[in-house]
């Protein structure tokens, strides 16, 4: 789980233990529960501003998850369901959070190793296609829309420079790395950008979100980027995150780490 995230999925999770119910279903809108999850909605159709549904693979741990996004200016009830019209998830804020309603949510499935779940897992488990998106706005507006959801999982970057491990000077500091040209199966992917994550392991702030972490997306025909000297601090280690994010938002990390002088 990526630090950066860590604020996000700190009050997902506290509002799905809370409010949330999560139901399946196998057909759009019967749900297994007598149908609570999503039940008739009329009211104008609007498309829904956010609905992002991806892979994430981290290449170092060698472990896969996937990761979503629904957002808009407020819902009170929010459905997903699979290309075959199976509900995957259902969000419906309860008491004074169903009066307020939600903006957006984000979350991360569990990610568990490789030889628990695999790639042939994922694929059997998430087909590739449209994921239909229904909610209930605020005002009576229906918000509907669709993820896009591919297999296409890039190939992990190779970073060339710092080593894992390396002892580094704290100003010019050059992350550096390989173009991504395929996925994990080898086949033709279309890189849209990088993402550069350098964090404080040990930071001082640890009960709260102010961890330094310095975070930026380049374009895809980048292979470095230099971390500003104002944030790396004299005799500090730091996780280094090199990610590749391909067209239909799959991404692939690889992680290590380096010291400071």
């Amino acid at each position: 789980m990526k630090i950066r995230r860590f604020f996000m999925l700190t009050v997902m999770a506290m509002l799905i233990v809370a409010t949330l119910g999560v139901h399946s279903t196998s057909a759009m809108g019967a749900a297994d529960d007598g149908g609570v999850a999503c039940g008739p909605m009329k009211g104008k159709k609007v498309a829904i501003d956010t609905a992002k549904l991806i892979i994430e693979y981290n290449a170092t741990d060698n472990d896969i998850g996937v990761h979503g996004a629904f957002d808009d200016k407020g819902w009170s009830e929010l459905c997903v369901y699979d290309p075959k019209g199976k509900l995957v998830l259902a969000v419906k804020p309860q008491s004074q959070l169903k009066d307020l309603t939600m903006g957006g949510i984000f979350f991360e499935s569990r990610e568990p190793p490789a030889e628990e779940f695999s790639f042939k897992d994922i694929a059997a488990k998430f087909p590739e296609g449209k994921y239909k998106v229904r909610a209930q706005s605020f005002d009576g507006t229906i918000l509907t829309g669709a993820a896009t959801f591919t297999h296409d999982v890039p190939a992990a970057p190779i970073v060339t420079a710092p080593v894992d491990g390396a002892v580094v000077p704290t100003t010019s500091l050059s992350i550096q790395w390989e173009d991504v040209t395929e996925t994990v199966n080898g086949d033709p992917i279309t890189i849209t950008g990088y993402e550069v994550i350098v964090t404080k392991i040990n930071h001082d702030d640890p009960n709260g979100f102010s961890q330094p972490t310095f975070d930026v997306h380049v374009p895809p025909d980048r292979n470095s980027l230099t971390v500003s000297n104002e944030f790396l601090e004299p005799g500090t280690e730091y996780e280094l995150e090199v990610l590749a994010l391909e067209e239909s938002g799959n991404q692939t990390i690889t992680v290590s780490s380096f010291a400071t002088e």
